[in-house]
């Protein structure tokens, strides 16, 4: 071989390692562009995982706020329904407290007016009873006389003032 050919092996030599390390380094920097793909997808993808999860935990925490709010103002509901329950039952149990104080009232009036009834009943039977009682004493006494004899109280007695007592001795002198 001469030295033309070893310079021409050379050259094509020198020329197949230099598109050897060429072809390396295209290779080496397609690696690394894809490794950097790929690390700035994984990076995507964990920041959009970070974010997924940020926003799921922001909307559980929402709702778990809205579920306590929702349970404070059911509770709040419920207190205050028992509160006007309670109100009503006290109104009610007053009302009922009140009447029950008016019938009573109204119970002792007529008794004290039944009562007071009674006792005009037995008042008038007493008058009546002195009353015939009375009668009889003067139905006695025209028999005994002979004659209607009026006491002095009904006008009788004539022209003397007399007593009740008088007047009833001086008909039974004029009786014997």
């Amino acid at each position: 071989m001469s030295k033309p050919d070893d310079v021409a092996k050379e050259v094509i030599d020198q020329a197949a390692a230099d598109k050897a390390a060429a072809d390396k380094a295209v290779a080496d920097k397609a690696a690394a562009d894809k490794a950097a793909t790929d690390k700035a997808a994984a990076d995507k993808a964990a920041t959009d995982k970070a974010a997924a999860d940020k926003a799921a935990a922001d909307q559980a925490a929402d709702d778990k706020a809205a579920a306590d709010k929702a349970t404070r103002d059911q509770a709040a509901a419920d207190q205050t329904a028992a509160d006007k329950a309670a109100a009503d039952k006290v109104a009610a149990d007053k009302a009922l407290a009140d009447l029950t104080a008016e019938r009573d009232t109204f119970k002792t009036e007529r008794d004290t007016l039944t009562t007071e009834r009674d006792t005009i009943k037995a008042e008038r039977e007493t008058l009546k009873t002195e009353r015939d009682a009375l009668k009889a004493e003067v139905d006695r006494l025209e028999k005994l006389t002979g004659k209607a004899a009026k006491p002095p109280a009904s006008g009788g007695g004539g022209d003397k003032k007399l007593t009740a007592d008088e007047w009833l001795a001086e008909e039974l002198k004029k009786g014997k």
